[in-house]
């Protein structure tokens, strides 16, 4: 009979916590003791009882996951689930035992529970760690994502389709070569959501793509032809980061 691995689920995005507890549900080793939206909560559940594994988001509000992770003693195993690239280096700093990059497929799930166990069960998955991760430390998977809430669905978007968001009163579209997509998900959070080398904020109703702007100046960048302001509390740092963006 083997023994159950004692599991936690945090996300604070809905569709991806309901991705995990679904593999989850179907590997009967694994006992998700609570799905958590936001690190606090997952930090309320880890000092009320043991937990063996987490799966662990990165970027959420308030406390990110690489941050929670540095808090906890004794930690547990955690597996990074991220759609983000960046943070792989950081995670392996910290001992993370994987780093899954969104969408994550079921036998990709498996294959980290299965190393998981070894963890638990006294073995070592560290080889199996590095395998997995190219010379540059970072894992070459899926394309990074962001995940939006519209008023019937969620939508999962490359990031590389992204042209500009947009706040406008109670609501940000997001613009894309192809479409529109409107959220009331903040654009403070969506922010937060973007990694910083590839989006900027220029305005407090604007975050463009870096990579899309095809001209600027003090005041504006032009992008599929349209000028957007930027703002003056935003001047110094977009300007810095658009002069030094590659082209």
């Amino acid at each position: 009979m083997f023994q159950k691995i004692k599991c936690l689920i945090v996300d604070d995005e809905p569709l991806a916590r309901d991705v995990l507890q679904g593999y989850a549900d179907q590997i009967e080793q694994l006992e998700v003791l609570a799905v958590c939206a936001n690190a606090v909560e997952a930090f309320s559940h880890m000092q009320k009882t043991d937990v063996d594994l987490v799966f662990l988001d990165i970027k959420m509000p308030k406390i990110n996951g690489l941050e929670l992770l540095e808090s906890l003693n004794p930690k547990p195993l955690v597996v990074f689930t991220t759609a983000y690239r960046e943070f792989a280096i950081k995670a392996f700093e910290l001992d993370a035992i994987d780093y899954l990059l969104k969408p994550i497929s079921l036998g990709r799930f498996m294959k980290t529970v299965a190393k998981a166990n070894k963890y638990l069960s006294g073995g070592s998955g560290s080889g199996e760690m590095i395998q997995e991760v190219n010379p540059t430390g970072l894992p070459s998977e899926e394309p990074e994502l962001l995940y939006i809430k519209t008023q019937r669905k969620i939508v999962k978007l490359d990031l590389s389709e992204i042209s500009y968001l947009e706040s406008l009163n109670d609501k940000v579209i997001i613009h894309t070569k192809e479409q529109e997509i409107s959220t009331t998900q903040r654009i403070g959070y969506l922010a937060e959501k973007l990694p910083s080398k590839h989006f900027i904020r220029i305005h407090r109703s604007f975050i463009v793509s870096l990579e899309k702007v095809t001209a600027f100046n003090s005041i504006m960048v032009e992008i599929k032809g349209k000028e957007l302001p930027i703002g003056r509390n935003y001047r110094s740092k977009a300007l810095d980061s658009l002069r030094r963006f590659p082209k």
